[in-house]
């Protein structure tokens, strides 16, 4: 099975996924040199032709707030505070020719990627896991998460992974950056809510 990673701007991820990012376009495009495929029409021939991956939407909403990720890809950040609850409602659009197997969110401190068998590595929590198989169109998921108490600036990732067997292909990114203030109000966190 080939794994992926879907498109994801480097402004999102940190420096080292960065490089393991390219390491695993670089490890795929060198598997496709080996085994071969057909060149597309703007593929020149003899060149070594990049695989074509499924492009999975996600649109994901947290606590009523609702943003689609940007035309360059960036995916959409949210400000939050330590101990808030979190509902989520992520809707998920599938490309025609595309039967999703397995299907998992989670929330990363800012790694991801595919481990043995396609299961998602870098989420902890994993906040849902469907192995219902997802067919072209919309479908929508609800989750809940109470973030625990972390330290202030730090940025928390919602992820997902997901597989697939035809075509085949294991695909793990962000769907939004959390961010917490740069700056807590001691109070707050002492008496577990608003100062007074």
């Amino acid at each position: 099975m080939a794994t992926w990673t879907q498109p994801v701007p480097a402004a999102v991820r940190p420096s080292w996924v960065r490089r393991i990012w390219r390491g695993t376009v670089g490890i795929s495009i060198a598997l496709l040199t080996v085994v071969g495929c057909s060149a597309p029409p703007r593929c020149p021939p003899g060149a070594s032709c990049p695989a074509a991956v499924p492009r999975v939407r996600f649109v994901p909403t947290i606590n009523g707030v609702s943003f689609a990720p940007d035309a360059d890809g960036h995916v959409p950040s949210y400000r939050v505070r330590t101990r808030e609850d979190l509902v989520i409602r992520v809707a998920v659009t599938v490309p025609r020719n595309v039967t999703i197997t397995a299907l998992w969110f989670g929330i990363s401190t800012g790694t991801w990627g595919s481990g043995p068998e396609g299961n998602p590595v870098g989420m902890n929590p994993v906040l849902a896991h469907y192995t219902l198989p997802l067919s072209a169109g919309s479908h929508t998921f609800g989750l809940r998460w109470r973030i625990p108490h972390r330290r202030p600036g730090t940025s928390l990732y919602l992820t997902y992974a997901w597989s697939a067997r035809q075509p085949p292909a294991s695909v793990t990114g962000p769907v939004a950056t959390l961010a917490l203030p740069q700056h807590v109000n001691r109070q707050l966190i002492r008496d577990g809510g608003p100062a007074s």
